[in-house]
């Protein structure tokens, strides 16, 4: 017969994983997804930057930025880029990958139901908005 100590050990141990399962998924959900869709007959370029609002250096609150490729009436997709979270999100737009036809800045605020996602359209002229 185990002793009471054994048996603390073990129901902690098996505790621990359980408990370290579950934050493993939740990180991984709480992730946000950035997807560019292309609504005109143009190919385009467009950076994108978030910024956390820990009110540190711009290079040390960046926390994300790539370019996005997109083909005319195509669709680009980066999947948890990063944390969710509260972001100022700064775009650029290139029509033929280097006329600037737009940019800007959104405010990201996480909906809490672990689809966090950012979806952009580019439109006809060449403005990005906030799906």
């Amino acid at each position: 017969m185990p002793s009471r100590r054994s048996a603390l050990r073990a129901a902690g141990a098996a505790a621990a994983g359980a408990f370290a399962g579950c934050s493993r998924l939740r990180s991984r959900g709480a992730r946000i997804d950035v997807t560019v869709f292309n609504q005109t007959d143009a190919p385009y370029t467009v950076e994108v930057a978030f910024y956390g609002d820990d009110g540190a250096t711009e290079a040390a609150a960046r926390a994300f930025s790539s370019s996005f490729d997109v083909g005319p009436d195509g669709e680009a997709t980066a999947e948890g880029v990063v944390d969710a979270g509260r972001y100022l999100v700064r775009y650029r737009a290139y029509e033929e990958n280097s006329t600037l036809t737009d940019e800007g800045h959104v405010h990201f605020v996480p909906s809490g139901d672990e689809t966090e996602a950012l979806p952009f359209d580019i439109q006809e002229t060449g403005e990005l908005t906030q799906r």
